[in-house]
């Protein structure tokens, strides 16, 4: 375990790095907010033993009294919720976001991660890719025991934290309830996955939202319009301009928009894992035919994110054969203008 890192004095905030091994994320931050009266923790990382050694020993090191201690979960992902089951048998009061919290109940309740999988199917996900999901996946394998107990918050409402304020702040995309932390007072950001700063985050489809990536851009650009002066994502490094950050972000996204939008036209009726295999990711350099399982379904899931955001736009459309989905340039004359955050 590195070393817990004190990163804002005044409230006293500390990060305790949870290792996540074999996984391109590296770490979690785990951030702990303390003051006189209450401590506030953030996310937990895996569940696994590694994790745990780390989560608790970090804990353990600032002293917490877990009668004066809550628990804030940004989303639903196993690598932010594994260890909730540590905290919550403690007693700890475990808070998440309302929205978040309402779909992590539903999405659970239709199985998770599996209830995608006819989804992937129909978007030429192979099935003997999706049966390697179970081996490595690592939200799948590492998930913490369904049904822990979750206080909502609201959109914009505050923790119970005296002698702070601390808000919570509604950012789907990511997730569909996807939830920041921000400090008026301090102007402090915890952004969870929302902002990240070496790496972009992964925007994905999920049952029930039909276009994630604009939900994510206008995600975005709310907390652009936030002052502040210190941000701290859920993995890496922090970095020093947050509004920088979020224009590259911006960037990245219009110019894969793009990309994807010119493999569909340069092979019209493909499907989309054809056109996830023609594009460019960075993972450590390798083909497309060399990704491991769990790399090849985020970006499946970010190809068919961005699909989406394209045919809303009116840019592309879709077609059923055989149980598969087919994507095709629209041509000009039939475009039908739409509303929504430009992209």
């Amino acid at each position: 375990m590195s070393a817990i890192e004190q990163v804002w004095t005044s409230p006293e905030i500390f990060c305790v790095p949870v290792r996540l091994p074999q996984n391109p994320l590296r770490n979690l931050n785990c951030y702990v907010i303390r003051t006189p009266e209450r401590t506030l923790i953030i996310d937990t990382g895996f569940n696994r033993p590694e994790c745990k050694a780390d989560l608790l020993a970090g804990l353990e090191t600032l002293g917490l009294d877990w009668s004066r201690t809550a628990l804030f979960l940004t989303h639903l992902h196993s690598d932010h919720t594994g260890l909730v089951w540590e905290l919550a048998d403690r007693g700890v009061p475990v808070y998440m976001g309302q929205v978040e919290r309402d779909y992590y109940q539903s999405y659970t309740q239709a199985g998770g991660i599996p209830s995608l999988f006819p989804d992937f199917l129909r978007e030429g996900f192979p099935q003997e890719e999706l049966d390697r999901q179970a081996e490595g996946n690592q939200g799948m394998r590492y998930a913490p025991r369904p049904g822990y107990p979750i206080i909502p918050v609201a959109d914009g409402q505050l923790l119970p934290m005296e002698g702070i304020e601390i808000i919570a702040v509604h950012t789907p995309g990511h997730t569909p309830g996807h939830t920041a932390l921000y400090l008026p007072r301090e102007k402090l950001l915890f952004s969870g996955d929302h902002i990240l700063f070496d790496i972009t985050p992964n925007i994905s489809v999920w049952p029930g939202i039909s276009d994630s990536l604009s939900d994510y851009i206008t995600s975005l650009q709310k907390i652009r319009a936030l002052p502040i002066r210190a941000t701290f994502p859920a993995h890496r490094a922090a970095g020093k301009d947050v509004r920088v950050r979020i224009d590259q972000i911006i960037d990245h996204h219009q110019r894969r928009l793009e990309e994807i939008f010119q493999a569909v036209a340069a092979h019209p009726g493909c499907t989309a894992y054809d056109t996830a295999g023609r594009i460019r990711w960075s993972v450590h350099g390798l083909p497309w035919a060399e990704f491991p399982p769990h790399q090849r379904w985020f970006a499946m899931g970010e190809t068919v994110a961005h699909l989406c955001t394209l045919m809303r736009k009116g840019r592309l459309h879709k077609r059923e054969q055989d149980g598969l989905f087919h994507y095709y340039p629209t041509e000009p004359d039939t475009i039908i203008l739409s509303g929504g955050t430009p992209l």
